[in-house]
């Protein structure tokens, strides 16, 4: 494990209307979710050195949003289906795959309230997380309830809404 832990935390983007999909599951990003999470990765892309890994909840959504930061990265990033990261996940359960990751940048992408709760609990900083929202956080010595340092909030509504 990297002495310096980079995390990407994040909320999939803006996601079709609950009532228009068959299930929860499968709900799909809106265009504007796809294109607001596009560039806001690119736009972080050129203040802050790109992931090794992006880590997703099984959700389609979710998985879409992975997807498209992971494009967004190109190269040579691992772009990983995580259950640690389906909703209802506790911040212990990802500080622990976080310390067994082997990487020192990554990218995680799950739900509301699970993506709120634990940008708390890493950091101690509450914060209103809409859809497609990242939060960039920094760990010294590895991952750690409370002992992560918030360094930036991005907002997809910079992008268009």
């Amino acid at each position: 494990m990297a002495d310096v832990l980079k995390l990407w935390l994040g909320r999939h983007g803006e996601a079709m209307d609950p009532d228009t999909a068959h299930s929860d599951f499968e709900r799909t990003l809106t265009s504007t979710g796809r294109r607001q999470v596009s560039e806001l990765a690119r736009w972080l892309l050129e203040r802050e050195s790109a992931p090794e890994l992006v880590l997703h909840s099984p959700l389609v959504r979710a998985r879409q949003t992975a997807e498209t930061i992971a494009e967004a990265i190109g190269g040579s990033v691992v772009l990983m289906e995580d259950p640690v990261l389906s909703p209802g996940f506790s911040t212990a359960s990802l500080v622990n795959r976080l310390q067994n990751a082997g990487v020192s940048k990554v990218v995680c992408i799950g739900h509301q309230p699970d993506i709120g709760r634990c940008l708390s609990d890493l950091t101690g900083t509450r914060a209103y997380v809409v859809p497609g929202t990242l939060a960039g956080i920094e760990f010294q010595g590895g991952p750690s309830i409370g002992g992560g340092a918030l360094r930036w909030l991005a907002d997809p509504f910079w992008f268009g809404g």
